[in-house]
């Protein structure tokens, strides 16, 4: 939120009509609001709180009294500020409820609170609202206050320093939060505590699947676990009595085993040669020797019919 110009009619101690130009003040880029007691600074910021939120901070708002009693009795009381909001430029002009001369007769009637907010565009000021309530929230929107946070962080009344300081922590964060807009961070922090709680239980389940298949190879090796055994073990170094230990002794055993086994495979292969040549070798002889028999099984039938062979010749 950036001031630009500011403009008192017939509010507060001014009877008449005071202006302030911000912009020529904040030229440096800093300015003070100094006097003496009663010179009028802290109702020079009772009017800029007064045209943004129609409300002024502190004990004094419940006076009730805003309009100037050194002002003529017809003078309209009235603020007109001019001011950067979320990189807009708008005017805010406000006048709070009074007692004004009736037009027709003797005494007072009341004239109700009114406000025109009006946003520059290209050079021109567009009305937006002349409503009280859609007026209030739009500024606590574009500011990112209310009415009691604005008076507590950037218009703090005398004296209440100390009230913020000892109000509720959960108040002070809040206000605080929406202050500085640190909900990106609180949603990052829910994000890591998000990703912290689903990584812890992956961990878990792979844990427990790690620890299922140590006790599958205790089993098949018929190697006991080392007493006191934990799964997170095979992360860390390979001590005596670790887990990481026994599965590297597993190993070195396996890959012994593994030497034996070959060795022992090329001479059960070699083996398995020579028994499969002598097995051919077998095969021919008994088909051979299976055409002897058939040869020798003939050669007798033939024999046997010899005599009626002969016989049947000579009959013919």
């Amino acid at each position: 939120m950036r001031l630009h110009h500011l403009e008192v009619t017939a509010f507060g101690p001014f009877g008449g009509t005071v202006s302030v130009d911000f912009d020529h003040l904040s030229g440096a880029g800093l300015f003070l609001l100094s006097g003496p007691t009663g010179a009028g600074k802290t109702s020079i910021l009772d009017a800029v709180c007064f045209a943004l939120y129609g409300d002024v901070p502190g004990d004094r708002s419940t006076a009730r009294r805003l309009r100037s009693d050194q002002a003529a009795p017809t003078t309209t009381p009235r603020v007109e500020l001019e001011a950067t909001l979320s990189g807009r430029r708008f005017r805010l002009v406000r006048s709070p409820a009074w007692e004004r001369p009736k037009k027709r007769g003797t005494g007072t009637t009341t004239q109700q609170a009114s406000v025109t907010v009006s946003e520059r565009v290209d050079g021109a000021w567009v009305p937006l609202t002349s409503r009280l309530d859609e007026a209030g929230h739009l500024v606590s929107r574009l500011v990112g206050m209310n009415l009691t946070q604005f008076t507590q962080v950037a218009m703090l009344p005398q004296g209440r320093f100390q009230a913020f300081l000892r109000s509720r922590s959960e108040d002070r964060h809040k206000l605080l939060q929406q202050l500085f807009r640190t909900g990106r961070f609180e949603d990052v922090e829910r994000w890591l505590r998000d990703r912290r709680v689903a990584l812890r239980r992956e961990c878990e389940e792979a844990h427990q699947e790690t620890a299922d298949l140590v006790s599958r190879v205790s089993e098949a090796a018929g190697r006991p676990l080392p007493e006191g055994w934990d799964v997170r073990d095979l992360a860390g170094p390979a001590a005596d009595g670790s887990l990481a230990a026994w599965t590297a002794s597993l190993v070195r055993d396996a890959r012994g085993a593994l030497s034996s086994a070959g060795a022992a495979a090329a001479v059960a292969s070699q083996a398995e040669s020579v028994a499969r040549e002598a097995l051919d070798a077998g095969r021919t002889t008994a088909e051979r020797q299976a055409r002897l028999e058939a040869a020798a099984a003939e050669h007798a039938r033939l024999l046997t019919v010899a005599g009626q062979h002969a016989t049947d010749r000579d009959r013919v």
